[in-house]
């Protein structure tokens, strides 16, 4: 493909070959937040490394998406009592690229609706994993990969941050929908930029492996629990987000997902509910 492509687009591509690195604080705390035997009080030491992800951690968990009456000060106790060690791990890891990925240079960038778009995909992949019979992906997973879905956009925004606007500018269009303009505008579609940053920084191969195989046209690979959670999550959260209600819509995800339309509803239907709080989440995790 780079081949083809023109001499300007072959110095862009060079630029996401150039991705910033992880400050040793972050190799840190991704190292620790990747050990699955990592004690809770270990955790919270090295994630205590980096001040302002504490301080937006405990913002997180006294965020009224998880309605705590009485205010947590403590990161332990957000963890133990409100987060879950599994929420804060991917909440660290979206927290950690955040900051890495300044998205404020590319002015149209809507930093709340993007962090709705991906906790809603994460909610979405994490409650299809409970319903579906899946081997090898655990709920805690699939809201991790979820998270990490469009990433990519984040680099986008911090590395091409005009192009990004040009096309934010002109195209009045959900995230899903500017994925040709992206592709056409820079070489690359966000997955591939997403997957090259999480490649660098050596996330955890699953998570690399589900933004490397999203655009497979490979029947192995749409077979596969990771791939059809992902895909069915995203269309959800379109649904939910930028789409009218159509049950046929239900259906089509249902059947690509190898699941009952029941399950999908119920999924659906869940996420709508909960659609406010999931927006008041992600007012706290924009930069």
């Amino acid at each position: 493909m780079i081949g083809s492509i023109s001499q300007s687009v072959q110095l862009q591509i060079n630029q996401i070959k150039n991705l910033p690195a992880l400050p040793e604080a972050s190799v840190k705390i991704l190292e620790a937040i990747n050990d699955p035997d990592i004690e809770i009080r270990k955790l919270v030491n090295v994630i205590s490394l980096s001040p302002g992800l504490v301080a937006r951690l405990l913002g997180l968990a006294n965020s009224a998406f998880f309605g705590q009456i009485r205010q947590i000060d403590d990161l332990e106790t957000a963890v133990v009592r409100v987060l879950g060690l599994q929420l804060v791990r991917s909440l660290t890891l979206g927290v950690l690229l955040n900051v890495q990925l300044d998205p404020k240079q590319c002015k149209g960038f809507d930093s709340l609706s993007f962090w709705t778009y991906s906790l809603m995909t994460a909610v979405a992949a994490q409650k299809l994993a409970d319903r579906g019979n899946w081997q090898g992906l655990s709920a805690a997973n699939a809201y991790t990969n979820g998270l990490l879905l469009n990433i990519g956009l984040l680099v986008m925004a911090y590395i091409f941050p005009n192009e990004l606007d040009d096309i934010l500018l002109n195209e009045s269009k959900n995230f899903l929908q500017i994925e040709t303009e992206i592709l056409e505008g820079i070489g690359l579609t966000h997955y591939q930029m997403g997957y090259m940053l999480l490649k660098k920084w050596q996330v955890p191969e699953m998570y690399q492996t589900a933004l490397q195989d999203f655009e497979s046209d490979d029947v192995a690979v749409i077979k596969s629990d990771l791939y059809r959670c992902m895909h069915a999550s995203q269309q959800i959260c379109n649904l939910i987000l930028y789409e009218d209600f159509d049950q046929d819509r239900i259906s089509q995800i249902a059947e690509q997902a190898n699941l009952t339309a029941e399950a999908v509803s119920m999924v659906f239907n869940g996420l709508l509910e909960h659609k406010e709080n999931i927006q008041r989440l992600a007012s706290e995790m924009r930069n």
